[in-house]
């Protein structure tokens, strides 16, 4: 125990140390481009693209962080907060990646034929759009990567040393997972359906995670969550607002079917998922 908890508070270091690095790179930035200037209430640049880039140091930190603790506090090999066997599954992380992007997609379609007026087609610029699809590619994914290290492999793996229930630990690490999110913007939009929301993403990846024993799939759900919007849909006051994704929604009376949406597709998600690893043990037996 006393392992798992000195090694929290390592991470819990570097993930300040990494946000100290990116404040004082935001306003390194700032000062050599005095177009770029400095919301200090919500700690970003003025230009969200350029914002994008200085947010992900903190990952870029936080990602060794978490191997140190794991490899020399802990003792264990890395991979171990990922899944207990060999090598990784990668048939498993490609599958939950484009499994989720594809329901996102259908999702979207489905969400224009219902509210058409909610979307608008942004202002093309290649330069600034190849930017962010870089962004997407190579950052997002070490993003999602650092969050599930820590809520559905570290901190599950941590609590599993507290209690075996399966309903406990996902009510726990999903719950911790969806207050992480809830100092975003899009609270604003509506707290409660909001919040709802993202609890039940952190539950239902947690639940997977739980039951197929391994992280893979909620690594490539994240990955795949996370660049849908990035390149397709930005939404107004949002964590994500102002990017150039393709396509800009309208926040404010939406917040009930935003909700619905995500719980639909989150159990879909989680049904696909049990069944390709049903059918994934059956071909090994």
């Amino acid at each position: 125990m006393w392992r798992y908890l000195l090694s929290l508070l390592v991470i819990a270091g570097l993930f300040i140390f990494g946000s100290i690095l990116t404040v004082f790179y935001m306003f390194l930035t700032s000062e050599f481009n005095p177009s770029l200037t400095i919301d200090w209430d919500e700690a970003a640049l003025s230009d969200p693209l350029a914002d994008i880039y200085l947010q992900h140091i903190v990952y870029f930190i936080a990602i060794p962080g978490i191997w140190i603790a794991v490899r020399f506090i802990m003792k264990r090999r890395f991979l171990s907060i990922i899944t207990p066997n060999q090598s990784l599954n990668w048939k498993r992380i490609f599958f939950g990646f484009g499994t989720y992007f594809l329901l996102m997609f259908m999702a979207g379609l489905i969400d224009f034929s219902i509210h058409p007026g909610r979307f608008t087609l942004q202002e093309f610029h290649a330069s600034r759009f190849l930017l962010l699809l870089v962004a997407s590619i190579f950052l997002v994914p070490i993003q999602t990567s650092a969050e599930e290290f820590l809520f559905r492999g570290f901190l599950l793996q941590f609590a599993g040393k507290l209690t075996a229930n399966a309903v406990v630990l996902t009510v726990i690490v999903g719950g911790l997972f969806g207050a992480l999110h809830f100092g975003n913007p899009e609270m604003e939009n509506g707290a409660l359906w909001a919040g709802i929301g993202y609890v039940t993403i952190g539950m239902i990846w947690t639940f997977i995670t739980i039951k197929t024993g391994s992280l893979e799939m909620s690594l490539g759900g994240h990955a795949a969550n996370n660049m849908f919007l990035f390149i397709f849909l930005t939404e107004d006051h949002s964590v994500y607002s102002g990017i150039p994704s393709l396509f800009a929604t309208a926040a404010g009376g939406y917040e009930i079917y935003d909700c619905i949406s995500t719980l639909v597709i989150n159990v879909i998600f989680a049904w696909l998922a049990f069944r390709f690893v049903k059918k994934e043990k059956q071909q090994a037996a």
